[in-house]
């Protein structure tokens, strides 16, 4: 399952229309609710039992203790969206294609109807489309750049709430190959990228939460508190994350 990559020592959570060679104009795109098209950002996988397993037979855990996720939220502080089209005269990458928004904006990860602006593509045959989403720590003020909020019930029964706190940046990269868009399609393009919380908690055990450091009774995973744990969750938000890309009737082209 492709997932984003995440790319300098900023963390993870990863658009110009030409029609002559080697163009590369620039277009802005707003910031739009309740729509069908356009850049998302969605966390997937509220509740989960721990460990993860991620192998094939999931049958064969036993279900010790378990997540769930009640809120999760990202300040989106930039969406870059970058295309290659082929030129259907030479059949080379002659024309780019970008798409830039600018927030920030708090963004709700379990609200699925919050696009970050709308995309209207030329059709045709794109060798490469490419999405960045960034978080900036300096467009975040009081908040914190990535948080989640949710309960976590150990082997025992016993419930605690947990927090993990991101505070630095953060950048989501995907990318794909091989992408057509035809008349048909209205050149309307969409895109989700899903963030899948139990894969955030791979390779965390649970005793790991159960021997834990509380704050007012409560786990907060940050980089000043349980840093052990913080570092777990940050070096598998930094992986890539599924991107699906669609279009306008609904279509959806995962990686």
């Amino acid at each position: 399952m492709k997932r984003l990559n995440i790319k300098l020592p900023i963390v993870l959570i990863a658009l110009a229309l030409g029609f002559s060679s080697c163009q590369k104009d620039n277009a802005s795109i707003s910031a739009t609710d309740n729509t069908t098209a356009g850049i998302k950002l969605q966390a997937l996988h509220k509740s989960f039992p721990l460990p993860v397993n991620n192998s094939r037979d999931k049958s064969t855990s036993a279900v010790t203790a378990s997540l769930l996720w009640d809120t999760a939220r990202m300040i989106v502080s930039s969406v870059k969206f970058e295309a290659e089209l082929k030129s259907v005269l030479t059949h080379h990458d002659s024309i780019e294609i970008e798409y830039k928004w600018n927030g920030p904006l708090e963004v709700d990860l379990f609200d699925s109807t919050i696009a970050l602006g709308n995309l209207l593509l030329q059709p045709g045959f794109y060798d490469e489309i490419e999405i960045k989403v960034v978080g900036s720590k300096e467009d975040a003020g009081n908040s914190s750049v990535f948080y989640l909020h949710g309960f976590y019930t150990g082997i025992d029964s016993t419930t605690l709430p947990v927090m993990v706190i991101v505070n630095e940046s953060v950048m989501f990269k995907t990318e794909r190959d091989s992408v057509e868009i035809t008349a048909s399609d209205i050149s309307i393009f969409s895109s989700t990228i899903e963030l899948y919380l139990d894969q955030l908690m791979a390779d965390v055990q649970p005793s790991a939460l159960d021997d834990a450091t509380l704050t007012d009774g409560m786990i907060v995973i940050s980089e000043d508190s349980n840093t052990e744990l913080y570092a777990l969750i940050m070096q598998n938000l930094r992986k890539d994350h599924h991107c699906e890309h669609g279009h306008g009737h609904g279509n959806g082209h995962g990686h």
